[in-house]
């Protein structure tokens, strides 16, 4: 049911990067495809110094009973470097939030089959953003214009 196109809303996360070039944050979209019945196949488009990129992942399905959902993992390279992602709540067809977490870390996003989310919706992220001990400092807002229809390059993370 996650399958299909998706654009980034906005993330709330503590990671350096975001804070130190949140003013360059470019409109992001995905796109999801179940590969086997379980993995998901994601394809990323955003654009980096004005070329459009492609970055494609695969998530693999976790250990069940995490109590925020259905956790997947994106195998990263090196000790550690393991991604778990949960999707944390959605309806499938407007909004979905997901959590990532990376050791310690953990990142909140917030997904919408448009640029574009209810105010309500918004509400409800912001409150799952507070449940894990973020805040609106760390909270950032993705442009709902500029999309890439394609890429001029792409990477594979694996």
């Amino acid at each position: 049911q996650l399958a299909g196109m998706w654009f980034l809303v906005s993330v709330a996360s503590r990671c350096s990067y975001l804070s130190e070039h949140s003013h360059r944050l470019e409109a992001t979209a995905m796109t999801v495809s179940v590969l086997d019945g379980q993995s998901l196949a994601i394809s990323t488009f955003r654009k980096l110094d004005g070329m459009c990129w492609e970055i494609r992942q695969c998530y693999l399905p976790g250990l069940a009973g995490t109590h925020w959902g259905c956790p997947l993992s994106f195998p990263g390279r090196g000790h550690g470097s393991k991604v778990d992602v949960v999707v944390g709540e959605t309806d499938y067809s407007s909004y979905a939030i997901l959590y990532y977490q990376k050791g310690r870390s953990i990142s909140v996003k917030l997904y919408g089959r448009t640029s574009r989310v209810s105010d309500a919706v918004v509400d409800k992220f912001e409150q799952r953003v507070r449940a894990v001990g973020l805040s609106e400092d760390v909270t950032y807002y993705f442009p709902v214009y500029g999309f890439c229809d394609s890429a001029d390059e792409f990477h594979i993370l694996d």
